[in-house]
């Protein structure tokens, strides 16, 4: 496999490129497709829908939009975790980003 782009991608659309080449993957790539259909919560599309809606509607750069996607956290404070020192949201941004991980969490 080569590099054809390089961009932010959710767990989720990982599993799906890996998915797609499984016949072609060296030892490595496919420990990290076994990772990825462990731990991918969403569908690549879901997963692809919730990076763009938190990019436009949350106004976050992508790289924060793929984590808080690949984690789907459950809360603020959760939401918090991913900010670190150095970014502050307000607290309506917050639940915001929460209410659109809502709408696409599955129950498990």
């Amino acid at each position: 496999m080569s590099v054809s782009e390089k961009k932010e991608i959710t767990v989720a659309e990982a599993r799906r490129l890996l998915m797609d080449k499984a016949e072609e993957l060296d030892p490595l790539q496919r420990r990290v497709l076994e990772y990825t259909i462990r731990f991918a919560k969403l569908d690549s599309e879901s997963a692809k829908e919730i990076v763009e809606e938190l990019m436009k509607e949350a106004d976050i750069d992508r790289g924060l939009a793929v984590q808080i996607t690949n984690a789907m956290p459950a809360s603020v404070p959760e939401i918090r975790t991913f900010l670190g020192r150095q970014r502050i949201i307000a607290e309506d941004t917050m639940n915001k980003i929460l209410g659109i991980i809502d709408k696409y969490r599955v129950e498990e």
